[in-house]
């Protein structure tokens, strides 16, 4: 990029003088014919041979300086990449590793006697987070000093959570028969339940994509709608009853 930029540079400069002293010739031939033409019919032929030895001269000169200056139509550059990088580039594994140090999250409770299990944690608009209890079957909302501002209880064991857009969530629940999945958002600082979807699996683990829900059981992964339509079942695993990942 520096050649680069040093040959650009060099050209400009190049190019600015030839215009400058185009103009100049310009105006000078311009001045010296406006004086020609003045003189003519006068009586002074002697000023008007002196203009015009000088017009002569004058046109000479840029004649002169047009066959000197050539312009460049068509330019091509080519680069030629440094071998010794690209050798050193192919021995290697990698371009650098991922830094990501354990962070620790403490929340502020109103009540310092509480025992919870916080299992899973989104970030949603203006940096506030929804974590969720499963001990206590309950949602939390935190603000940026992740001190709880709302919370919102369950009827059942909170199995697993993910983002459906700024100010919303799923979670999973499932306690006995009871498989559901609870739609969440956020309004002015609180929690509310959206609408619920009832399925006839267990809902364990869920994750959202382009419009899509998919859930798992202890056993299959499904493809739902978000309004609950399945749209697909597959990886199903019965040779156990958990054999997926999220239990």
């Amino acid at each position: 990029m520096r050649e680069l930029d040093a040959i650009r540079t060099a050209h400009h400069s190049s190019l600015k003088k030839d215009v400058e002293k185009c103009n100049k010739l310009s105006d000078e031939l311009k001045e010296l014919i406006e004086a020609v033409q003045d003189l003519e019919g006068k009586d002074k032929a002697e000023l008007a041979f002196i203009a015009s030895k000088k017009s002569h001269s004058k046109i000479q000169e840029s004649e002169s300086f047009l066959k000197e200056t050539s312009v460049a139509v068509d330019r091509s550059f080519s680069f030629q990449p440094n071998t010794d990088i690209v050798q050193y580039l192919s021995k290697q594994v990698g371009l650098g590793n991922i830094a990501h140090p354990n962070h620790v999250l403490t929340v502020s409770q109103s009540n310092e006697f509480d025992l919870s299990i916080l299992s899973d944690l989104c970030v949603i608009a203006n940096n506030r987070i929804i974590v969720t209890d499963y001990l206590l079957k309950r949602v939390k909302l935190l603000d940026q000093n992740y001190k709880v501002i709302n919370q919102l209880d369950m009827p059942h064991y909170v199995r697993d959570m993910c983002k459906i857009s700024s100010n919303e969530v799923a979670v999973t629940l499932f306690e006995g028969d009871r498989n559901l999945v609870q739609f969440i958002c956020v309004n002015n600082g609180q929690l509310v339940k959206g609408k619920q979807l009832q399925f006839q699996h267990k809902c364990a683990g869920i994750a959202h994509h382009e419009g899509k829900l998919f859930v798992t059981s202890r056993t299959a992964l499904y493809q739902y709608s978000l309004s609950g339509e399945l749209l697909k079942k597959y990886l199903e695993d019965t040779s156990s009853d958990k054999t997926g990942k999220i239990q």
